[in-house]
């Protein structure tokens, strides 16, 4: 019956790893909701998944992440409408050429590939309290090796690299991601990172400009599928073998070690308590 379904709620599906992450998990017998940015593409994932999985469950809301006010009412609408969340997959990141303060006033890498998540997991915790067995699973990198720590640099204040701030919040997943499995020790939930892979996407295409062109042609030469991309998240959102696993780094469906200063405890909860302040989340964990 459809209301026996598993429930995923995914950032970022219309494409790359995230779409082929929705593709494979209605397959799988889930049922699919899209927080994406643009209508036209929702609608064209939707139908593609349907083409694959006749009478899948697949619904959409949209929700620009670059914006705290969109990001509460589209958790709202998915209140409203849905009993429980079995999994979420906080999937939606970027690399952007140049520095871009939002309208929150943060530095848009930052805020979308963090911020907006550490908001969006707190605005739907309720819903995976209700499920038998919840599931949170971070879109995180290899890139977090190159990520530093910096309490005076989170927006970028001291000098903008995209690839710089796009490592320094992939570190952030993971820090996220050890933080939240602590405090939900005991319960329902589990919370774990993944890395998916060095997938051939259309992720990077706003950096894909001036000196990085060419470095991207060649890199996409090595790359793997969207679909080989999606196999960890896909794994990690419905494999049993995994139900009491928490507070891991997943890659190629496997619990890897990360750097050493993903697992400072001192650099977790400073991250923590900023991102607390900042989008007012989490107040009670």
């Amino acid at each position: 019956m459809a209301d026996e379904k598993k429930l995923v709620l995914i950032t970022g599906a219309t494409e790359g790893v995230g779409k082929q992450t929705a593709i494979q998990l209605a397959a799988k017998g889930f049922s699919i909701v899209m927080m994406v940015r643009n209508k036209t593409k929702a609608e064209r994932t939707k139908a593609e998944i349907l083409k694959s999985t006749p009478g899948a469950m697949v619904d959409y809301i949209i929700v620009d992440l670059t914006s705290f006010k969109q990001i509460r009412a589209a958790a709202k609408q998915f209140n409203d409408k849905y009993p429980k969340l079995d999994v979420l997959i906080n999937n939606a990141g970027l690399m952007y050429p140049d520095k871009k303060i939002t309208g929150d006033g943060f530095e848009l890498c930052f805020q979308t590939n963090h911020l907006s998540h550490f908001l969006l997991t707190d605005l739907v915790l309720d819903k995976l309290k209700l499920s038998k067995q919840g599931r949170i699973i971070n879109l995180s990198s290899e890139g977090h090796k190159m990520g530093k720590f910096d309490p005076g640099n989170f927006n970028a204040e001291k000098g903008y690299s995209s690839i710089a701030q796009y490592c320094f919040t992939k570190l952030c997943n993971l820090c996220f991601t050890y933080s939240l499995a602590d405090k939900l020790k005991g319960t329902n939930i589990t919370v774990n990172a993944v890395h998916p892979g060095v997938v051939r996407s259309g992720f990077g295409g706003d950096s894909n400009k001036g000196w990085l062109k060419p470095i991207f042609a060649v890199a996409r030469m090595f790359m793997i599928s969207n679909e080989k991309g999606a196999a960890t998240s896909v794994f990690l959102a419905s494999d049993p073998s995994i139900s009491n696993v928490t507070g891991k780094y997943f890659k190629n469906c496997k619990a890897t070690a990360t750097k050493g200063n993903t697992h400072d405890t001192g650099n977790q909860k400073i991250l923590w308590n900023y991102s607390v302040e900042k989008t007012g989340a989490f107040k009670n964990e």
